[in-house]
């Protein structure tokens, strides 16, 4: 009998298990860079991430952790500064100030103009901390056009 209880409650913690919901990470993407600040050593930038929640429930999220990489170099790093709520089946822009040095947002962007190109190639990754999901790890990429980033870069 006992062995026939413990069959039976392995078998109903399965199902419960296979019922719940899964959670999809959520999607970090680069939407823009300000500049806010500029020194002769380092810049202080704003950097706007975008946040897409492709689940049917909010996502809490209290931490982003990220670095962004320029045509395969880095180019800043950061930690969000304040908890968001993304909605259900939406997304959030999220602001987020870091600072970079001078030779960091140069050499790209003078290599990339160098070239003739058009577009410049990012990837933003790191962790993002979703309050009662645990943390989920992040890597996108893509590219943005050289004219809104050329602002950072004399000719």
């Amino acid at each position: 009998m006992r062995r026939v209880c413990w069959v039976l409650f392995f078998v109903v913690v399965s199902l419960l298990a296979a019922c719940a919901p899964r959670l999809q990470k959520p999607e970090i993407s680069l939407a823009g860079i300000d500049l806010v600040g500029l020194g002769l050593v380092e810049q202080r930038f704003v950097l706007k991430l975008r946040i897409r929640n492709p689940n049917d429930v909010d996502l809490p999220v209290n931490a982003l952790n990220f670095d962004v990489e320029l045509n395969a170099r880095h180019f800043a790093r950061g930690v969000s500064d304040k908890p968001v709520i993304v909605p259900r089946q939406g997304e959030t822009i999220l602001e987020v100030k870091t600072v970079s040095r001078l030779g960091d947002v140069l050499k790209p962007l003078r290599d990339a103009q160098k070239n003739g190109r058009e577009r410049i190639a990012y990837r933003v990754f790191g962790s993002v901390d979703l309050e009662g999901f645990g943390s989920f790890p992040f890597d996108r990429s893509g590219d943005v056009p050289m004219s809104a980033l050329e602002k950072f870069a004399p000719k």
